[in-house]
């Protein structure tokens, strides 16, 4: 069975006359202050408590009320959560690394120039370049835990965060987190993140046992099987990932399976390879995850550390 993922939510907001902030706080004006958190539910989808806040919910009526009783966003509107990623980046024919980390108090909207059809452990996923890209609704600045390390790789990383909050990524050509190892992340914290040290495992490199060829021809009508040499990573991914130019711009199209690395075997069925053109460019990416959640404070972090994997060249008939 697939892990449940977040459900993507289009947020519908009427800012005006809403006045619950981050803290409880009325008297500082209404939303769009610089620490408020939009309404709306939790990005499960459920509704807006988390189990962790149910000891910490206090309605007092007391000075921070300010003249009203309410519950402060941080206890009934919470949406805040943490991203993670540290590994191998799978775009492009070189190996290259990556790493990223936000924190957000509102998610990010979908893009309406993508569509997404899934069934079972796979999906598709068609996005144009026409369009404008989605506003962000996320209130400025961005709330951070201050400069992030991350050691045990073959190099220490650093994020620091810009004026507004945001961590620029740290992207290089090669592989400097190869699996298996431990990587070791930690932040100071501020006022709206706690201080944190946490461990993370990358998994080890997925070895391919078919296809064997590095150059393939696929056909869109036969199911595409993957296979590979078990292994203990958490999952596995199979992505076939191709483009194509419209008259409207740019067409981009991807097709993937998720799999468990000790099942050796996945299967990108042919009603999803149906879904993309015939093309002599493609490419089909093979890679290892460690998808792990954890806490810092009140922040809900979910941390996808990426192995090594294969990459082959793939044309499509």
């Amino acid at each position: 069975m697939r892990p449940p993922t977040a459900l993507a939510l289009s947020l519908s907001l009427a800012l005006a006359g809403c006045a619950s902030t981050v803290d409880g706080t009325l008297a500082r004006g209404p939303d769009g202050g610089a620490t408020d958190v939009l309404p709306g539910l939790n990005p499960d989808g459920l509704d807006p408590f988390r189990p962790v806040e149910a000891g910490v919910i206090v309605a007092d009526a007391g000075v921070r009320d300010a003249g009203e009783f309410t519950f402060g966003d941080a206890a009934v509107f919470d949406q805040r959560y943490a991203t993670l990623y540290v590994g191998t980046n799978s775009g492009g024919n070189e190996e290259t690394t990556y790493v990223s980390a936000t924190f957000r108090y509102v998610p990010y909207p979908d893009d309406p120039r993508c569509e997404l059809r899934s069934a079972g452990s796979w999906d598709v996923s068609v996005c144009s370049s026409a369009g404008a890209a989605p506003v962000d609704p996320h209130p400025r600045t961005f709330p951070n835990a201050g400069e992030i390390s991350l050691t045990g790789g073959l190099t220490d990383v650093a994020l620091r965060p810009q004026p507004m909050g945001q961590y620029p990524p740290y992207f290089v050509e090669g592989t400097e987190f190869p699996g298996p190892r431990s990587v070791r992340v930690r932040a100071p914290g501020t006022r709206e993140v706690p201080a944190f040290d946490l461990s993370f495992v990358v998994p080890p490199t997925v070895v391919v046992t078919s296809p064997t060829a590095s150059e393939l021809v696929i056909d869109r009508a036969r199911d595409l099987v993957v296979e590979w040499v078990p292994n203990n990573a958490r999952e596995v991914w199979v992505v076939l990932t191709t483009s194509e130019s419209t008259s409207e711009g740019t067409r981009s199209y991807r097709a993937a399976v998720l799999s468990f690395g000790d099942a050796g075997r996945a299967v990108l069925p042919a009603r999803a390879l149906g879904a993309l053109p015939v093309t002599a460019r493609a490419a089909l990416t093979v890679m290892p995850f460690n998808i792990t959640t954890a806490t810092i404070g009140t922040w809900p972090l979910t941390a996808t550390v990426v192995g090594q994997g294969r990459r082959y060249v793939a044309a499509l008939r």
